[in-house]
């Protein structure tokens, strides 16, 4: 197979897995609405854990610590103002019809699928084996976090459709980092490092300031600690492909 059709093949099957992951929950959704404030955690622990164990690692070991670490604070800096843009715009008297982070969710899923996109390109070009192995990587990291994104968007006010489109959507963007880095590979790797570390900057930003403070509305002792285990399990999902491949 062509390397190109290798790179386009690869990266449309993480935007499938990446719109099965969106799918899910439409099936329990009333299962879903009811334990809101569970799959806002389980997003949580995603979302850190992409950030802090996978997106900064990689960009401190495509750079340094450095160079890497103040695209992290820039990229918190930007989706902060970026969410006021936002609330400017589409919210009136302080009613906003959609949750203002339910966009930076999709701005930031578009971000990192489009930087995963990149990543496979790059292996690919490298080594098709190595190209295999980490489409399938990204695969099984993408799964719990759309899931977690798709019930942000849903607690956030979207309809299941338009949730579901979106996130379908913005899991296309697998597909363009792909492309473009088939054909502009050099020129793009340079950028990888910061982009890495502003989208997990992006990541964090969301988890600790749009997604922490909603759990909290419950003060039970039972629900604090269902809320942990969710965002453990958020965790532990995202890094059990490290230990599998």
């Amino acid at each position: 197979m062509p390397l190109l059709g290798a790179i386009l093949l690869s990266t449309f099957a993480a935007t499938l897995v990446s719109f099965v992951g969106g799918l899910l929950p439409i099936y329990h959704s009333e299962k879903v609405s009811r334990a809101t404030h569970y799959v806002v955690s389980f997003a949580i622990g995603a979302l850190f854990s992409v950030s802090f164990l996978h997106l900064i690692p990689e960009a401190i070991e495509l750079s340094t610590v450095e160079y890497a670490m103040p695209f992290v604070l820039v990229g918190i800096l930007i989706f902060f103002l970026l969410e006021k843009f936002i609330f400017w715009y589409h919210c009136h008297d302080g009613k906003c019809p959609v949750h203002t982070y339910s966009y930076l969710v999709l701005w930031g899923d578009f971000l990192h699928n489009f930087i995963d996109g990149i990543i496979i390109g790059l292996t690919f070009l490298v080594d098709t084996r190595l190209g295999v192995v980490t489409t399938l990587a990204v695969i099984l990291h993408e799964i719990p976090q759309e899931i977690g994104d798709f019930g942000i968007l849903m607690h956030g006010g979207f309809s299941k459709g338009k949730a579901l489109w979106y996130n379908f959507l913005s899991a296309l963007s697998v597909v363009l980092g792909g492309a473009l880095t088939y054909f502009w590979g050099p020129a793009i790797e340079p950028f990888l490092p910061a982009s890495l570390a502003a989208v997990a900057g992006a990541f964090i930003y969301l988890a600790a300031v749009d997604l922490m403070p909603e759990l909290h509305e419950s003060t039970k002792i039972s629900h604090t600690l269902i809320q942990i285990a969710f965002i453990l399990i958020g965790v532990f999902l995202i890094l059990a492909p490290e230990f599998f491949i």
